[in-house]
C-alpha cells in the first residue's frame, strides 16, 4: 500500500491543481462568449480584447509596482530581523518571533480591517503609499521564513573566522553571510512579491480608484460580465509564473520552496 501513496498524491495534485489551470488556459482560446462554456473554435480574440482594455494593463502595472516596492521594503526589514532571530539570544526573542508570524496566522480580512482602522484613526489618507506599507507588513513573514531557513545552513564558525581576521559585522554579512544565503533571500523576495501581487483582501479595503490592483480589477470585471477575457488574464499569470519558476530552479538553481 505504501508504494501507491506517492502515486495517489501525484494524482490528487494533477486533479485539483494542474487540471483546473489547464482548463483556464484552454478556455482563454475558446470563441464562446461565456466563461466555462463548451469549447467551440480556437481563437485569439480574448487576448486581443485583453490588450484593448487599458484598465487591465494599468492595474497590472500598479500590482507590479506595489509588489516590487513592498518586497524591497520587506527584505530590508526582514533580513536583519532574520539575522537577529538566528544569531542572537536575548530576552523576548520568542515574542518577536511569534509577532513576525502574525500576518500568516491572522485572517487577511481581519488584518485588512485593522490596518484600515489604524489609518483612519491616524487621519492618514489612503493612497498608493499606504497600500505599499500595508502590503509590506503582510509579506515580511515570507522573507523572514525563507532567510531563517537559509541561515540555519550557514556555519557560524565561518562568520567568526572572518570577524577574527578583522572584518566587522556588516563586512562579514556582506562578503560572507549574504553570498551563502542569497538563494533564500531571492526566494523570499520572489515569494513575497507573488503574495503581494495576488493579494485581494488588503487591496480591496485599502485602495482607491487610482490604486486598483489586478485581482480587484478582475473581480470588478467579473461582476459586470463573465467572459473568457478573465481566462486570458489567468493564463498569462499562470504561464509567467511557470516560466519564472523554471528559470529560477534550472538556471539560477534557486528553489522558491525551501
Amino acid at each position: 500500500m505504501k508504494k501507491y501513496i506517492p502515486l495517489i498524491y501525484l494524482a490528487m495534485v494533477y486533479l485539483f491543481l494542474l487540471v483546473p489551470m489547464l482548463l483556464v488556459v484552454i478556455s482563454s482560446f475558446n470563441s464562446a462568449n461565456a466563461f466555462g462554456s463548451d469549447f467551440e473554435t480556437f481563437t485569439f480574440h480574448w487576448y486581443r480584447e485583453l490588450f484593448r482594455h487599458n484598465e487591465f494593463a494599468s492595474s497590472m502595472w500598479i500590482s507590479t509596482k506595489i509588489g516590487l516596492i513592498a518586497s524591497v521594503l520587506a527584505s530590508l526589514f526582514g533580513i536583519p530581523l532574520s539575522m537577529l532571530l538566528v544569531r542572537f539570544d536575548f530576552r523576548g526573542k520568542g515574542i518577536i518571533d511569534s509577532f513576525s508570524n502574525l500576518p500568516l496566522i491572522i485572517p487577511q480580512v481581519a488584518l485588512s480591517i485593522a490596518i484600515l482602522q489604524m489609518f483612519s484613526l491616524l487621519k492618514i489618507r489612503v493612497d498608493i503609499i499606504t497600500l505599499i506599507l500595508a502590503h509590506t507588513v503582510i509579506i515580511i513573514p515570507y522573507v523572514i521564513r525563507a532567510v531563517v531557513s537559509s541561515m540555519h545552513f550557514v556555519d557560524y564558525s565561518v562568520e567568526e573566522a572572518a570577524m577574527n581576521l578583522g572584518a566587522n559585522r556588516f563586512q562579514t554579512f556582506l562578503y560572507i553571510t549574504f553570498p551563502l544565503i542569497r538563494s533564500g533571500v531571492t526566494a523570499g523576495f520572489i515569494l513575497s512579491f507573488i503574495m503581494s501581487f495576488i493579494n485581494v483582501p488588503l487591496s480591496l479595503f485599502i485602495s482607491s480608484p487610482m490604486t486598483t490592483t489586478l485581482p480587484i480589477r478582475i473581480f470588478a470585471h467579473m461582476e459586470s460580465r463573465l467572459d473568457p477575457i478573465i481566462a486570458a488574464v489567468g493564463s498569462i499569470l499562470i504561464v509567467s509564473i511557470f516560466f519564472v519558476s523554471i528559470f529560477l530552479e534550472k538556471v539560477l538553481r534557486i528553489r522558491l520552496i525551501l
